[in-house]
């Protein structure tokens, strides 16, 4: 069985006072349109009051659209959906201000259609990884450490986000993170992907205005972004390192990302940012500089395999927590460990 759908449809003869051309009260949805036939455009805008050109519009100004509505019911019952779209043909008025005479309407059609049936697709969600994985190509470790570093430098748009310019030592990173709000004059592949990812990040989390005065609360201590820079500046080389101290940082979680958005803070902003460069990584979308076809997403064998790995090396009884965090660390410890196994043996045998 499908829903129905019920449809009115109006003329405004008076601006309808609203602050969007959307309204959806249950199962009701009402919208306002430019024309019948046009789903496309935006509804004309209509502004109640006084308006001074080159000023800013007074917040006694009221905001409004002309046009036309379609209002649209989706239910199982029938009498249910009629008796909704019947206390909508009573009134002559919609929106606010209507003791005023904004919202007036004249109804002009009324039809029922079939409701199409949607399936919804479930998406998998991005899931922000505690570490890199292993075996990654240096053209993505280079990629993923100029994301991590794009916001520590002066740009032409902001300067740096933690008030102290980290030094870049690579000059091709250094370029891509001090250009990355300009338009690229020459042709730069790793300049494009980080503007690239630096929107899309942007795109997913800044979805309502927070206006904030901080860079970060200063009731809890202040920041030392002297030695944050440093530590930063240090750890630069390795990607590995790199995302191990920003995913760890407590610093960084503390400062927000835009003072226009204060809703999401610089460290997840980073690791977003990297997280969906790994992800097109793997479903094959990026293609990087050394390699002529885009990396395949690997076999679930080979992810196995990888994912015993790393079962292995978190939980051996043999290592502190300390060693399961750092990797390069492990390396060591795992070398040393073979070597001390190799001289007990030599031992016994004597």
């Amino acid at each position: 069985m499908v829903k129905k759908r019920y449809i009115l449809e109006g003329k405004l003869l008076t601006p309808l006072i609203t602050s969007s051309p959307v309204m959806k009260k249950g199962p009701v949805r009402i919208k306002v349109l430019r024309a019948l036939n046009d789903m496309q455009r935006y509804p004309l805008r209509s502004y109640p009051g006084k308006l001074v050109k080159g000023e800013r519009r007074e917040p006694t100004v009221l905001k409004g659209f002309r046009g036309y509505v379609r209002i649209t019911c989706y239910d199982w019952n029938e009498t249910r959906a009629r008796e909704v779209i019947k206390t909508y043909l009573l009134k002559d008025y919609l929106g606010r201000g209507t003791c005023e005479g904004f919202g007036k309407i004249q109804w002009l059609t009324y039809r029922e259609e079939e409701g199409k049936t949607q399936l919804r697709v479930k998406k998998r969600k991005l899931r922000i990884r505690k570490g890199l994985g292993p075996n990654y190509p240096l053209a993505l470790q280079r990629l993923l450490c100029a994301l991590m570093l794009h916001d520590f430098v002066q740009t032409s748009k902001h300067i740096s986000k933690i008030y102290v310019e980290v030094t870049i030592h690579d000059p091709e990173i250094r370029v891509a993170c001090q250009r990355h709000h300009e338009q690229p004059v020459e042709e730069n592949t790793l300049l494009s992907r980080v503007k690239y990812y630096d929107k899309m990040a942007a795109y997913i989390s800044r979805r309502k205005t927070k206006k904030v005065a901080q860079r970060y609360d200063y009731k809890n201590g202040k920041i030392d972004f002297e030695k944050l820079a440093k530590e930063i500046e240090e750890k630069q080389q390795s990607a590995y390192k790199l995302y191990h101290y920003i995913y760890h940082s407590k610093e960084l979680k503390r400062i927000v990302e835009s003072m226009s958005y204060g809703r999401k803070s610089l460290r997840n902003h980073l690791l977003l940012m990297v997280n969906l460069a790994i992800g097109d990584f793997l479903k094959g979308k990026l293609v990087l500089a050394d390699e002529k076809k885009s990396q395949q997403r690997p076999s679930k064998e080979w992810e196995n395999t990888q994912r015993l790995r790393m079962l292995r090396c978190i939980y051996s009884p043999s290592m502190s927590n300390a060693d399961s965090r750092e990797p390069n660390q492990l390396e060591d410890r795992e070398g040393s460990e073979h070597s001390r196994g190799k001289d007990s043996k030599k031992k016994a045998v004597r």
